[in-house]
């Protein structure tokens, strides 16, 4: 549609000077209302929130986006980072057209997308931090893991330890109750090597001998089953710290997960606010 070029402002748009003010209350925002022609601003209302000086009576360039909007009869959604001036904002921009549906100008309203912009960095470093300490969080419960089978690796040690030390128990029987045969067969002998007198001399020695021996091969047999006393004692502690540290580490592991699944969420709800302060 072709442009109305007039000297005079058109009463359309006379109409929207007038109603300028009314406009800017129907928003909840602080918001910029600027009504143009063809080729002038030919009204501003500023927004206390958006640091633009008045463009009142400033004529058009031709690569702006308002005019743009003028020679598409299009309307127009521009973001204007901080960088240019200062704030950043959002400016929509939608034509107005004549009594015969030709395009006259447009109206602009701007509104500062200051608090949008924090809140999207605060929801982008919120949902970094988040993903992070849920990686620190996985890594701690993979560590916990590992502690957790390591110490029932321990337990089974240990149980194989007391089964051990069982054996070796009766293997002392054993050796304690053929000492005490042979004490008897060494006594035996020497009853025996007495009877021969001067024959049996020989023989009364080696009755001796073993008699010594399974006096030697009992007091072991005490001085070891002593020893393994002391050692069922020192495993008995083991296997009851073992226990309780096996019970911690699966304690411990249960909340690790409890806090990955929790910290899994907010890292969720983070990702959906950055997702909604984008759209805002």
């Amino acid at each position: 549609m072709s442009l109305e070029t007039k000297t005079e402002v058109h009463e359309t748009l006379q109409w929207f000077v007038k109603q300028a003010p009314t406009i800017k209350q129907l928003f909840t925002e602080d918001v910029d209302i600027s009504i143009t022609d063809g080729e002038t601003v030919i009204e501003q209302l500023l927004s206390k929130e958006i640091a633009v000086q008045s463009s009142k009576g400033r004529k058009l360039e031709s690569h702006e986006p308002i005019m743009e909007v003028i020679r598409t009869n299009k309307v127009k959604t521009v973001n204007v980072p901080a960088e240019l001036y200062g704030d950043p904002f959002q400016a929509m921009i939608v034509p107005i057209h004549g009594d015969r549906g030709e395009v006259i100008g447009a109206i602009a309203v701007s509104k500062s997308t200051k608090n949008q912009s924090k809140l999207l960095q605060v929801a982008e470093h919120f949902a970094a931090s988040s993903e992070e300490i849920s990686a620190s969080t996985e890594q701690l419960a993979e560590s916990a893991s590992e502690f957790s089978t390591y110490i029932k690796h321990l337990t089974e040690a240990q149980s194989e330890m007391s089964m051990q030390v069982e054996n070796t128990t009766k293997i002392l029987e054993m050796i304690n109750s053929v000492a005490k045969n042979t004490r008897i067969l060494g006594f035996n002998a020497g009853i025996e090597a007495a009877r021969s007198g001067e024959y049996g001399r020989g023989f009364s020695v080696v009755a001796k001998e073993i008699t010594k021996l399974a006096d030697q091969s009992a007091d072991s047999v005490n001085e070891i089953r002593n020893l393994l006393d002391q050692l069922k004692v020192k495993v008995s502690q083991v296997a009851t710290i073992v226990k309780e540290t096996l019970e911690i580490a699966d304690n411990q592991t249960s909340s690790i997960n409890e806090i990955s699944q929790t910290i899994q969420h907010l890292t969720d709800f983070a990702e959906e606010i950055e997702d909604m302060a984008k759209k805002l």
